[in-house]
């Protein structure tokens, strides 16, 4: 499991990685919430996790966000390129704590 689902994560990175950061979202706070800080802080917990284990702390950030990210998904469906962008980050963030979570057990 843990090597599909890197492989997994791998492709839908480099995927992600290609998209352009949605035009409006960089003021646009759904929910109070920056996406900016957003899209920094799950990147950097991806990333990570591609690489090795998470840290404690990163680990617990890294489960926050996606579920803070799932409660803000269906706030921005009236754009449907952040729709897209913020899904696919959402999707690489739910298998890279699947990863860290296999390395965990």
């Amino acid at each position: 499991m843990t090597n599909e689902t890197q492989d997994q994560l791998s492709r839908l990175w480099e995927d992600f990685r290609n998209l352009p950061f949605p035009s409006g979202f960089h003021s646009r706070e759904p929910d109070g919430e920056c996406m900016v800080a957003m899209d920094a802080t799950l990147a950097g917990c991806i990333s990570s996790a591609i690489n090795g284990q998470l840290d404690d702390e990163r680990h617990e950030i890294l489960h926050s966000r996606i579920a803070l990210l799932g409660r803000i998904l269906p706030l921005i469906r009236d754009d449907e390129n952040a729709t897209n962008y913020f899904t696919l980050l959402h999707q690489a963030a739910i298998l890279a704590a699947e990863l860290d979570d296999a390395r965990r057990a």
